[in-house]
Order: structure tokens, then C-alpha cells, then sequence
């Protein structure tokens, strides 16, 4: 990656104000000195978010997001630093060039960029066709695909000719090399030919909405039905997800729905479902539901109800609980696709379906009742003992005795004999996984990860003080060296906020901002500008605070030397672990007096 000097990424910034830029994706309105707007990173009905045009910072009071326009950005369009800032740079008109400029890697960009610009010359090609050739547009009238669908997703069709596309790209200025990586022509014993022949075309775009590669689906009945680009520079199997780039569009969705097909995505798209993407034709991957998973964490799996469908679900269900997204299953009733049921019975009854979707376990479990007869003993005995399988994963008591109570009406079971086959298959688990149950315990709840050290929280408190109030500023100088800080980008921050504020100036937000480029980092800072509520005693808080800190270092340095002594014992050093053992009582007595 290539480096902007901190004078473009200031210009830039200067050339964005905040307020026009978050009103794009978010309405706002005038509340006292600043704006307010519905938060669009959390599920959230009123304002909580606030926007402040003089600070140029925005803060949600309801999930605690914080960040200047660059954070904003980085945050909502899913970019890393470097992106957001060109994203802000072509908002402004500004053009941006990489300073250290690696040869190789303008080489890759410079082909990457040639393909971009094949495909969209392709794209058009197809398009043109559609509209010319009437069975062609017919497949897709025939499917209740309106116009205005049509070319919202670049839907097109390619002609039943071997060289059509390769003659219109090769007189559009192209060679035949870069057409070729582009994977819209074969070569075989030095002939040349489209990779895609009679077949209805669907652009497949990345979520920065460039067109990445194609899909195609046959006309008539030659195999294969369906035809996808090969992988290329700009295209890789299993790592994009079709429709994407629409659902992010206008911000974070509060959930999103996975089909299967093109045709499931657009139709639901056209009926409003616009929170749909589908996987491209292929199995879920990791890769796809790590994307999911960074731009919304609930999911709800809406393939076909056969059995292929079922089984792509169960596979689905697997890989997005392994990145920690939540998932609930939409049944389709009576063996129908998405597309053939909302276009027979409407987005109202859609919607139903989303409100009745089933949570995972209750779907594996219907999984597990389909096909077995309940009368028959040994069919029961197997659907109980799986169920409890099921069940014995789950971690909320509540959960388990509600399904155990339903599945013990059904069977007729009685429900004791349940919870005591699952009580018996967690111990089992936990007798084998002894050594794994502190980390179980903390991955059945993803909070555990976010919760905020409370050195940390004095850090920022000490900042926020001495931004408060000059005769707090002094105080905490006296009683604080910068050395103790022990967040890295709040120790940065306490640098300069101490050296503008001992100068005797006003500390600008947007001039510590540029300090940093991590998402997690422009959050931290920006919450130091917060308003933060009257503090009754803030001599007290302060001491608090430092107190934190300094309680935090010395037990660090009491662990380390407890390490240090143990590993000099071991080698029977008794000179060196006596003298690290009288520095770690000296530290055990700081350490009391706190």
C-alpha cells in the first residue's frame, strides 16, 4: 500500500465537513449546538447518534460509536483507512496519488484496472444485446423481471456466436491477452472464442460496485445450465456475494437475507426484500460469511426447501456460526424457491415467513423429525436421542426446557428423560474438553470480547478532565508521567493533548485524528472528545483514575518478575531470584498501599 502524505489526508478532510457527508447516509436534525440521527450501526429506532459540525466528530450514545469523518466512513462503507480517504478524496474532487509507489504493484493495479473496464465494456455489450434480441428479453418478461430491474443489474444476454464479444472488445481498442485474463474468451490449439454463448447474463459486482465477473444461464437445455467467470485478478470464487453491493448501499442492514440464485436476489430485490444477497451458485464459504459477518452480524438462510436446499442450509448454518454471526432459517412451504413464492403470493406473505423464521436449533431439529414416524419406537427413540444432541449445545437453561417440553408432548416421552440425556451428553463433552472449558464458556458470549479494561476507561477519563479544565490539566501533570499510559494510541493521544495544552492552545480534534489510521484507534480518540456529565468530585475521579493505572503497571511488573524468579529457581540460581524477590516484595507493598 502506498503512503498519503499527511497534508493531502488534511486537505481532504478539510475539503468534507461531516455534516453534509453523514447526512448522506443518515437524516439529521438540529438538536442545540449540533445534529441528531438514527444510529445506522446498531438496530436502533430514535436518534442516538450525535453529529457535531464545530468538533467534526459524530458519537452514538446507544452502541458507543465515535469517530471523525474518516472513522465514519471507514466504518459505514466497510473500507480500511487508505480506501476511506480516497473515497473522501473523490467526494471532494481531489485526486490522489500514492507517494511511494511500488512498480510491482502498479503493475497488478494497472491490469486489475484494465479488466474493470473490459468487463463494464462487456457489461454494456450484453445489455445492448438483450434489448435486441426479443426471446432473450422474453426469458426474463417471462420471469416478471421488470425494466427498470433489468438495468438496476446490468442484466444482459450473449449472443449464440463464437467471436461476437472477442470482435466488440478487440474494436474497442483491447487485446486479445487482456480479454483473455478477463475470462470472457477461450483459446484452444490458437483459436479464439467467447467463454459465453446463448446463454442470459448476470454482472457480478464487488461491494465497491465494480464489475468483477459474469454469471450466465442457458436458453435452451445444453449443459451447463449455468456458467461463471473463471477466477481472475479481480475474481475469486467464494469470497463475494451477489447483490452485496445494493444491500450496503444506503448503510448497515438491520439483517440479511442468503439465497441461493441470481434470479432469488433479483426478484426479491424488486419486491422490495432489498436486504438480500445470494452465494453465487455455490456452497457457502468461510470467506462469505466473514463478509457477511462485517457488515451485519444477523442472518437468515433462505435457500430451497428440497433437499438439496436442506442440505446446503444445515452446511450453511455451520460456517456462519463459526464467524459468530446469529441465524434463523426461512422455510419455504410447499418445495418452492424464494422467487417462485413471492411472485405467486407476495411480499406481504414473504414477510410473514421472515417473521416466523425458525432459530438454529428448532430447524435442526425439524430436520431431524423429517421423514421418521413418531409411532414407531425405535424412530422415536432415535429423533429423542438426535434432539438431545441438538439441545445439549445450547447454554440457556430456559431454551433447553422449552424444546425438551415440546419434544416430549410429541413423543410422549417423558421430559425428565430428555433433560437427563442431555445433562448426560454435556458431561460427557465436559469430561473430554477439561482443559477447554474456561474458553468454552467465554465464546458462548462474544461481550466477554468487548468489554473495556478499566485502565483503559481512566486513561480516557484523565484526558477528557484535562480538556475540561485547565487547573485539572495541572493536576494530572503533577501526578501522572506519560509513560504510565498503557493504551498505546491514548498514550500518543496524551502527548499531544499535554504538549498543546501546556502551550496554552486549544487542542483541535482533527489534528490528533490525523495521527491515526485504525478504525478501533479513531473510536478510542474521538470518545476523549466526548461531553461527559457533571462529575460531583473530579479531584477524586482523577486520583481514581491514576490509581487504576498505576495498580494496573505494578501488577503487570510484579507478574513478570514472579515469571523471572521462577525460571531462575528452576536453573538454581539463588543470587539472581533473591534480589528480583526483594524488588517483587518492595512492588506487593506499593501495590497494598493503593
Amino acid at each position: 500500500m502506498g503512503r498519503i502524505s499527511e497534508e493531502n489526508i488534511e486537505k481532504i478532510i478539510e475539503s468534507n465537513d461531516i455534516l453534509e457527508v453523514i447526512s448522506e447516509f443518515v437524516p439529521l436534525k438540529r438538536a442545540g449546538r449540533g445534529y441528531m440521527g438514527v444510529c445506522p450501526f446498531h438496530n436502533d429506532k430514535g436518534p442516538s447518534m450525535s453529529v457535531s459540525q464545530e468538533k467534526q466528530l459524530y458519537h452514538c450514545f446507544g452502541c458507543g460509536a465515535s469517530g471523525n469523518i474518516v472513522g465514519f466512513i471507514m466504518k459505514i462503507r466497510n473500507l480500511d483507512y487508505i480506501d476511506a480517504i480516497k473515497y473522501l478524496g473523490e467526494r471532494a474532487g481531489i485526486k490522489i496519488e500514492d507517494e511511494i509507489q511500488d512498480p510491482q504493484k502498479l503493475k497488478y493495479e494497472a491490469l486489475r484496472n484494465d479488466l474493470f473496464q473490459i468487463n463494464i465494456e462487456a457489461a454494456r455489450y450484453f445489455l445492448s444485446n438483450l434489448f435486441n434480441i426479443r426471446r432473450a428479453l422474453e426469458y426474463f418478461e417471462k420471469r416478471g423481471i421488470e425494466e427498470r430491474t433489468i438495468k438496476k443489474f446490468g442484466l444482459g444476454y450473449s449472443l449464440d456466436s463464437y467471436e461476437g464479444l472477442y470482435k466488440y472488445l478487440k474494436n474497442k481498442g483491447f487485446k486479445e491477452e487482456f480479454i483473455l485474463k478477463a475470462g470472457l474468451i477461450s483459446k484452444k490449439e490458437n483459436r479464439v472464442y467467447d467463454r459465453f454463448r446463448n446463454r442470459v447474463m448476470f454482472p457480478v459486482y464487488d461491494i465497491k460496485t465494480k464489475i468483477i465477473g459474469f454469471g450466465g444461464r442457458v436458453l435452451d437445455n445444453s449443459k451447463p445450465k449455468y456458467l461463471n467467470s473463471p477466477e481472475t485478478p479481480v475474481f475469486f470464487k467464494g469470497t463475494n456475494l451477489y447483490g452485496l453491493n445494493f444491500v450496503i448501499k444506503s448503510g448497515l442492514p438491520e439483517y440479511i437475507i442468503v439465497v441461493e440464485g441470481y434470479m432469488d436476489c433479483i426478484s426479491l430485490h424488486q419486491h422490495g426484500v432489498t436486504n438480500t444477497v445470494a452465494s453465487l451458485g455455490t456452497a457457502l464459504t468461510i470467506e462469505q460469511a466473514k463478509l457477511l459477518k462485517r457488515y451485519c452480524k444477523n442472518i437468515f438462510i433462505c435457500y430451497d426447501s428440497d433437499a438439496a436446499g436442506q442440505a446446503a442450509t444445515l452446511r450453511g448454518l455451520d460456517i456462519l456460526a463459526q464467524v459468530g454471526c446469529e441465524v434463523k432459517i426461512i422455510t419455504i412451504p410447499s418445495g418452492k424457491d424464494p422467487d417462485e413464492f413471492i411472485k405467486n403470493f407476495g411480499v406481504d406473505e414473504f414477510k410473514k415467513l421472515i417473521d416466523i423464521a425458525l432459530p438454529v436449533s428448532e430447524y435442526r431439529i425439524q430436520m431431524t423429525r423429517n421423514g421418521k414416524n413418531l409411532k414407531d419406537a425405535k424412530q422415536k427413540s432415535i429423533f429423542v436421542n438426535e434432539s438431545a444432541k441438538i439441545l445439549s449445545t445450547l447454554e440457556n437453561e430456559i431454551e433447553i426446557q422449552a424444546y425438551a417440553s415440546k419434544i416430549s408432548d410429541e413423543t410422549g416421552i417423558n421430559i425428565k428423560i430428555i433433560l437427563d440425556e442431555i445433562k448426560k451428553i454435556q458431561r460427557s463433552k465436559n469430561s473430554n474438553q477439561n482443559n477447554k472449558t474456561n474458553n468454552r464458556n467465554n465464546n458462548t458470549s462474544g461481550n466477554i470480547y468487548n468489554l473495556e479494561p478499566a485502565y483503559k476507561k481512566a486513561e480516557r477519563w484523565l484526558l477528557q478532565m484535562a480538556l475540561t479544565n485547565n487547573d485539572y490539566f495541572k493536576y494530572i501533570m503533577n501526578k501522572i508521567d506519560l509513560d504510565d499510559f498503557i493504551t498505546e494510541s491514548l498514550k500518543i493521544a496524551a502527548e499531544f493533548i499535554f504538549k498543546v495544552l501546556d502551550s496554552g492552545e486549544e487542542v483541535v480534534p482533527a489534528e490528533l485524528l490525523l495521527k491515526f489510521t485504525e478504525q478501533q484507534d479513531i473510536t478510542d480518540i474521538s470518545s476523549v472528545f466526548e461531553i461527559s456529565e457533571k462529575i460531583d468530585d473530579p479531584t477524586k475521579l482523577i486520583d481514581d483514575c491514576i490509581k487504576t493505572i498505576n495498580k494496573y503497571n505494578i501488577e503487570s511488573k510484579i507478574n513478570e518478575l514472579t515469571i523471572k524468579i521462577k525460571s531462575h529457581e528452576e536453573k538454581n540460581e539463588v543470587v539472581e531470584s533473591a534480589i528480583l524477590s526483594c524488588e517483587l516484595i518492595k512492588l506487593q507493598k506499593q501495590f497494598n498501599l493503593l
